[in-house]
């Protein structure tokens, strides 16, 4: 009698999804890890980003932007809620209302990876072949039309490339741009991988 509440995937701790709840608790941590990407111009230009968090700095001077704040802080929030309800919908699994729960949490984390990855690649395809043509004559008109020569070649995502700005015979600078990846970025790859098992794993409690 009293290992029938534990017997079977319904029932007691056998009828836990646990691997919605670890998914669950790393995505409730996810907003608070810190930045999930780091990008480098030498010294001149950092920017430290997150889908959560964006902080950028401009010769050691922070820029920010109020609005974009709100923003992030609404996807860190609505990350933080979608870790709560895949905890809960993992521990009640017997409930009808948990595959909804799980639907709606499980797939954040991904989306989020993705989202990052996605906007990345597009910023460096927009930067490498519309904004590097433009510099040469905005440069220019500020230099008094002088010859300008600019090269820029943004890595995609993670990498090491140059940049130069050479204006006439008065002034060249060179810089190493570098981009890359952190921890952070790699435990939520792990989280979305964990919230798409979870979801796959639930099904044997929704029959």
């Amino acid at each position: 009698m009293s290992g029938s509440s534990n017997s079977g995937p319904h029932g007691g701790i056998a009828g836990i999804n646990w691997l919605g709840v670890v998914s669950g608790l790393l995505m409730i941590a996810l907003p608070f890890l810190g930045p999930w990407w780091i990008g480098k111009a030498g010294e001149a230009l950092e920017i430290a980003l997150s889908p959560f968090n964006l902080s950028m700095s401009v010769v050691g001077q922070p820029i920010s932007s109020n609005l974009v704040d709100l923003l992030l802080l609404a996807v860190a929030i609505g990350m933080v809620i979608a870790g709560v309800f895949m905890i809960v919908a993992s521990i009640f699994s017997r409930r009808w209302w948990s595959k909804h729960l799980i639907k709606y949490g499980a797939t954040k984390p991904l989306w989020a990876v993705v989202g990052l990855i996605v906007f990345l690649i597009v910023g460096a395809l927009l930067f490498n072949n519309v904004v590097a043509k433009m510099l040469p004559s905005l440069i220019g008109e500020q230099a008094g039309g002088m010859g300008v020569f600019v090269s820029f070649d943004l890595p995609y995502v993670i990498g090491t490339s140059y940049s130069s700005i050479k204006i006439g015979e008065v002034a060249s600078i060179t810089a190493p741009i570098t981009f890359s990846l952190t921890f952070a970025f790699w435990v939520a790859v792990a989280t979305s991988a964990l919230g798409v098992a979870a979801r796959i794993y639930h099904r044997r409690y929704s029959k």
